[in-house]
This record gives structure tokens, sequence and C-alpha cells, in this order.
């Protein structure tokens, strides 16, 4: 008699474990099976995890069906990453499953510019002429656009006007091959070497300054790996901002490559995955979820911008994909390369200890002396009387930028047109009546709550009070936009922020037409901090540098990354590069070292804070946040939780209201715990999480390593 370990599905039931059944004497049913089984009157789903030969109970049910379907090394991982991303086996095996397709995906659709549009009623052309701007939409787009019904979008269908778009219509110029650098193959040579031409594991650690040829670096690696017949992974933090890079490897290799990510639709998600795990493929590159594409032979694993939060799932499971990466290298023995400009503070301390062998790429392959840098006090731009949003210096130089017929990119790290509206009387300000936080302005007097998406409209006098003195305090992407139109009304200005891309194809366009355009502005958010390389960018100009700052522990980490980052997108093809970094906190460390272009500095500076405070990568830390519609549930749950947490042996750092102390109208509390970081401390955790007694009122969220304290 040959018992199966089956974890239940988590869309079924929440069961924090596995049950026993009988698995039919002449079935050979390997780990990893995707089963059906009897969980009471219903018939579920689950998958196979382990076998014993003694029941746990008596009487067993059979399964019912089977089908082969996680590999060997994700059987294996699954209760490895359960402990470490601090939830049930079922969690994690959600992330590994495949897509469930959802019949025929949906089309996009564009205008044929090869047929006659003669003739056509008012709607019809009122649709030509908006697809004309807005290209690769859903009919429901369209319609809910322009609001109109879907009878003139199937007329102009059915007369050939509309074609359909199944992908992006972009075309990045494919960037010429040139001979490596001295520092691109001394890289090459190393990573070689130590793995004995890739054939077998290695971690490494590529610090390359923006610019300094890593993508061709990982050509060369994937190119090698393929010849010896076996498969390279190849993550990035944001596909929409990667476009240029998978343009790069397609040139390179063709259909060898598939790209995964969450923009595309469940079925064109579920045909990739399987296509990788056939075999079909050879070269994947995608973002977070995609460490888990089911390839069978790798011999590379890439992970490019390695220090970007976007690796960190903030849902559960709360998995970092780089440990995942890390495992799947070891399990595959292939070379797992790490590259950034600024690598996460624990991977270079790894890489000082000898855990990753680090290398270096210290210079761009154009000279790093084309790019000067510049920081702004705009306290005294306040006391000179500049009260504008852009300095003197930088208003100047967006004006010599254009007027050379070259391109500029600003930054600002914070949408709409002010964080929050204020009555100066009273004191009144419009709050989210679901969260903790203050409504943001946009344009057309609608205020937004970014957190739940709670919208109202702003009035003309004060809801409280009557008065007239409301008043926009702070600044967005969209005031900024409204400030440089009015500056330079006849120049092209594209703004990118997730309120005007909310799609990763949209995102793609917009970038992509700032591409193909000569003199123009690039404005946005975070999003076109990393990744892009745009040659006629000759100047970046960071508004507001300073917004990270003193929100936790990694807030200096996060702003040097950011600017540096941003820094780097200018200066990339021959041309001289100017950076002005505006900012009200000119002497804070962070910023220093960002403008001399200084990592290892910043490095020892902040591991110097780092080791005096005692946080990683000298601790690990744990956050647990429970949370409830009702405060008082709430409370009682925190009570006998607390209880338990000084009984664990863990040290306990804080414990009150989370910072943002209500959300989508749940109240919210948090306990942040540190310990070394060992296993022993990452089963001390797992047993405090077990331990913990369900609630139906209150829910209870650890999160292993975080990277958001909210």
């Amino acid at each position: 008699m040959e018992i199966a370990k089956v974890v239940i599905l988590s869309k079924y039931a929440d069961i924090d474990g596995t049950l026993d059944y009988l698995i039919p004497s002449d079935w050979a049913v390997p780990l990893g099976s995707r089963v059906q089984v009897f969980l009471g009157n219903r018939q579920v789903e689950g998958i196979i995890l382990g076998k014993s030969p003694t029941p746990q109970v008596k009487k067993l049910k059979k399964l019912l069906k089977f089908q082969p379907l996680l590999q060997p090394e994700f059987v294996k991982m699954v209760p490895w990453l359960a402990r470490r991303a601090a939830c049930s086996l079922a969690a994690v095996i959600s992330a590994m499953l495949p897509p469930e397709a959802s019949g025929e995906p949906q089309k996009r659709w564009q205008v044929d510019d090869t047929v006659a549009t003669k003739s056509l009623t008012p709607k019809q052309a009122l649709v030509v002429d908006w697809l004309a701007k807005n290209p690769a939409k859903l009919k429901s787009e369209i319609a809910r656009a322009l609001e109109i019904s879907m009878v003139p979008i199937n007329n102009l269908i059915d007369k050939g006007v509309l074609v359909a778009s199944a992908a992006p219509i972009t075309v990045w110029p494919q960037q010429p091959v040139t001979n490596l650098t001295d520092a691109q193959l001394n890289v090459l040579e190393n990573i070689l070497a130590d793995t004995e031409d890739l054939r077998r594991g290695g971690e490494f650690l590529l610090h390359g300054v923006t610019g300094s040829g890593k993508t061709e670096v990982y050509i060369r690696l994937v190119q090698r790996v393929l010849s010896q017949g076996r498969q390279a992974l190849v993550l990035v933090p944001e596909i929409a901002l990667t476009a240029q890079l998978v343009a790069r490897f397609r040139g390179a290799f063709g259909e060898e490559v598939t790209v995964l990510h969450s923009g595309l639709s469940k079925s064109m998600r579920a045909a990739d995955w399987q296509r990788i795990a056939r075999g079909d493929v050879n070269i994947v590159i995608g973002t977070r979820s995609a460490v888990f594409a089911p390839l069978s032979n790798l011999g590379l694993i890439v992970m490019d911008e390695e220090h970007e939060p976007a690796y960190k799932q903030e849902e559960t499971p709360r998995y970092h994909a780089r440990d995942i990466a890390l495992f799947r290298g070891r399990w595959h023995r292939a070379a797992v390369v790490l590259g950034s400009a600024t690598p996460a503070l624990e991977s270079f301390a790894r890489a000082k200890a000898g855990r990753y062998t680090l290398l270096t790429m210290a210079s761009r392959i154009n000279s790093q002396d084309l790019v000067r840098e510049q920081l702004i006090d705009m306290r005294r731009e306040l006391e000179q009387g500049n009260r504008d949003m852009l300095s003197r210096q930088l208003q100047q130089e967006l004006t010599r930028t254009l007027d050379r017929g070259e391109q500029a990119l600003l930054f600002l790290n914070r949408r709409g047109v002010a964080p929050t509206v204020l009555c100066r009387s009273c004191g009144f300000r419009y709050s989210c009546p679901n969260c903790s936080t203050a409504l943001t302005l946009h344009g057309n007097g609608q205020l937004k709550c970014h957190h739940c998406g709670a919208s109202a409209r702003l009035a003309l006098v004060c809801p409280q009070c009557g008065g007239k003195y409301l008043r926009e305090l702070g600044l967005g992407t969209q005031k900024l936009e409204a400030r440089l139109r009015a500056m330079f009304p006849d120049i092209s200005i594209c703004r990118l922020d997730s309120d005007t891309a909310s799609s990763a194809t949209a995102k793609e366009r917009q970038l992509h037409k700032f591409y193909q355009e000569g003199a123009g502005i690039l404005l946005g958010t975070q999003m076109i901090a990393k990744g892009l390389d745009f040659p006629r960018v000759t100047l970046v100009g960071i508004v507001l540098a300073d917004l990270s700052l003193g929100t936790d522990f990694r807030a200096a980490e996060r702003t040097f990354q950011l600017v540096t980052q941003a820094a780097g997108r200018t200066g990339r093809s021959g041309r001289a590069g100017y950076v002005i970094i505006q900012t009200y906190q000119p002497e804070h460390y962070s910023l220093r070292y960002a403008l001399a272009g200084d990592y290892l500095g910043f490095y020892r500076h902040e591991m110097g804070q780092r080791s005096a405070s005692g946080m990683p990568p000298f601790s690990a830390l744990t956050r647990m946040l429970v949370s409830s519609a009702q405060q008082q549930a709430m409370l009682n749950h925190v009570q006998r939780i607390s209880d338990m947490v000084a009984k664990s042996g863990l040290e306990l750092l804080y414990s009150g209201p989370a910072p943002l102390e209500r959300l989508k109208g749940r109240y919210r509390w948090h306990f942040l715990l540190r310990h070394p970081g060992g296993s022993k401390d990452w089963q001390t955790v797992e047993d405090l999480r077990r331990q913990i007694p369900l609630d139906k009122k209150c829910r209870t969220v650890f999160d292993n390593n975080p990277h958001n304290f909210m």
C-alpha cells in the first residue's frame, strides 16, 4: 500500500499541510502530479508532495485521477519556500502552477492604413481618429473611451477598416554588434573559467555602472549556454521598460526567445508555459513570476537590475525572486549572474564575504567624463524668490537642450497634481474614507486614493467650514506636465506614470514614441529611471530627489539607487550629458554619493549605519501584519499574538499600529521581529506562524525580509 501526501490547492480550501490519499496499486504516480480527490463530498484538485507506506488514518479515499505536472526541483522547493516565505504549502504551489487558459485571447484592434476610410458615419470616423492615436485597444476599451456602443466598432471590423493587433507594433532598432571592451572580456572570461565554460554552477555579482555593456555580456553567455544544448532564464524588473533588452535578445536569437509577464492574457501565458515545458524554446525573458518557468535544463540564470524592489512579491507567497534563482541555479548546476549598477547592500555584502564572485565593470563604453552633474539646493531657490517647481538652472538647461534638437528626461516619483488638498482656514483635508491617507488631486478636479481607488470631486469651497481657502500642497507629475506645456507649447511632452499607461503595452508604446521623436521631454515616475537607452537624451532632471528619504531603514539605499539609475539615462551615445538633482536636503549622504557616482563610498557609509543599528544585512527581520474590519477584534487578536511572541525567543523591535493604520476598510497593526537569520531562526518563525489560532474576523500575514513597511 502506498500513500500520497496531497496538498489541496488553496482555491478549494485553506489547509496548512498535506492530506493522505490511497494510490491505486496499479498506478505509477510521480511526485509533483496534479490529482483529483474527494474533500468531503466535493471533488477538488491537489498536488502530491510526498509518499508514505503508512497512513495517518485507517480509512482512506483513493486518488481519482493524476497528471504529471511539477518538475522534481519544484517539488523539492515547495517546503523550503513555504518556510522562507512564511506561508502554507498550497500558497507556494499556487505561484508555480501554469496559468489557466480563459478561452480565446481578446483581440486588440488598430486601423489598417491600406484600407480606404471614405463614407464613414460620424461615430465610425470618431473610432478611426481615436485609434490612430491609441492603437491596439480592446473593443471594450474603445467603447468606454468614446462612450459609444459596439455597433460602429463591429461595422468597422466587418469593412476591414480595423484589423487585429495581437502584439505590440513597436519595433526597436537593433544595436550593431561591437567588439567587447577589456572589462567585458574580463567578466566573460572569469565567469567561463569559474564555471568550467558554464558546465557547472557558480554565483556572480556583476557590478557594472550604467552604460558599461552588461547586456552584451549576458548575450555572449547565453550564446555559450545554447551551444552546449542548455537553456537560459533572464529576469528583468518590469517587462514594459525593458523592451529594448527583449529586442536585443530577439535580434540575436530570434524565435528561441519567449517572454513571460503578467501583461499577457491568461491564454497567451498558458500557451507559452506549455511551449517552455515541452522544450520548444530555450530562452525565457520575464519578470518576477518567470523565475518559476518550467525550464528543465538550465545552464544560466541572469537577474538584471538585481537591486530592484519589484523582485520582492508583496502578496502571498511573499518570496524574493533572487532566492529562487539561486535555488534553481544550485539544483541545475547553472551559473547565476546578478547584475546591477547599484547592487542591493545584502548582495554586495555577500560578495564581499565570498558567497558570490564579485565582477566589476567600472566605466561606460563611452567615456564617463561625458556626464557632468549638479546638485541644486531648492531652499536657496526659495530664498532668492523662485517659487517654481523647477530651479532656474534646470529651466535654462531644458531650453538649451530643446534648442539643440535633443531630448530631456525629468524624473518625479509622485503622480497626480498634488498629494494633498488642505483648507488653510480650518485645517480640513480631503481624506480617503477607507484608508489612513489623503486623497490625491488629479486633473479636472478629481480626487483619488492610490490604495483603494476611492474618489471624490474637488469642491469650490471647503466642505467643513465653507471657506474659499482650499490649497494644493505638494506636486505630482500632472502638475509638472502642465507647467512644462506652458513653458514649451510647441515641444512634444510625454508623461509616463500609472495614470497614463496602465498596461505593459501602453507603457512600451509611450516609450517607443519618445524614442522615435526628435526634441522632446519624457516626464515620469520611477518606471523611467531604469533600463532605458535613449541616445538623444542629454539632460536628466531629478525634480525632487529626497521624496523617499526618512521612510524606513532602506530609504537612503533606495534614494541612492533611484538617483544613480535616473542619472545613468544620459550621456549614453557619445553625446555630452548633464544631470541636475533638485533637493531640499542637499547635505544628505545618499545624494552626495550619488552625485559623485561613488557606490563603494555609499556602501561603506550605509553599512556603518546598518551595523550600528543592527539592521540587515547584520540581522534578519520578520514583519507580522494583523488586520481586521473591526478594530476591537484586531486588538484582541493582537493581544493573543503578543503573548506568543514574548515566549518565542525572537527579539521584538516594534509592536503598534502600522504606518498606514487603515487600508481598504481594514484596521492594521504590525509586529517587527529581529533575529540572526539562520535556519533555526526561520524555523522558530514558522513555529510561531503555525501557533497563531485562526480567527474569522482577523487576518495575520508574515513577511520575512520585508521591503514594504507600510
